[in-house]
């Protein structure tokens, strides 16, 4: 697989991503495909059906994504955008292995801020869990993550303070 092609896929994927487009996205995908959760290592998504359920909660909770740097080589890029999550600013990285044939086999993510990594599993989490058939376990998640979220928003403003000179 050449360099150009590699670009197609991520440059393909990024316009998806950025327009909400979670039918695009994932065909740049193979059938085989995992995701790797930026929110927990116990668990990965594996399929074009479970990553599409992924990017369906994510796409309908993020919002003003914006690529600004995609790199790497013909089988490894690195995607980085900005966007947010409700009024939740966050940063993403996404490294992106791609097989012979130039589609998407990997994906594993991080995300920055600690309170966006926070605002996206209270955004996401309920709704994967509901979109698994888990309403139960979507609830738990809802409740369980309101004093996380009070924590580290405190916490964060409290940050702020501190730096300020």
């Amino acid at each position: 697989m050449s360099l150009d092609v590699a670009r197609t896929t991520t440059e393909t994927f990024r316009r998806a991503t950025e327009n909400g487009d979670v039918e695009l996205a994932v065909s740049m995908m193979s059938e085989d495909v995992v995701l790797r959760s930026p929110l927990t290592d116990r668990g990965r998504f594996t399929g074009k059906a479970d990553v599409r359920a992924v990017f369906e909660a994510a796409m309908g909770s993020f919002k003003d994504i914006r690529f600004h740097t995609d790199l790497g080589d013909d089988r490894k890029r690195a995607l980085f955008y900005r966007g947010r999550v409700g009024r939740t600013a966050i940063e993403e990285c996404s490294l992106v292995r791609l097989d012979e044939e130039g589609r998407i086999v990997e994906l594993t993510m991080w995300i920055r801020p600690l309170p966006g990594i926070v605002a996206v599993m209270g955004a996401l989490g309920p709704k994967i869990a509901r979109g698994f058939g888990k309403p139960r376990m979507a609830v738990l998640l809802s409740v369980l993550i309101k004093p996380l979220q009070l924590m580290v928003g405190s916490g964060d403003k409290l940050a702020a303070r501190v730096l300020k000179r």
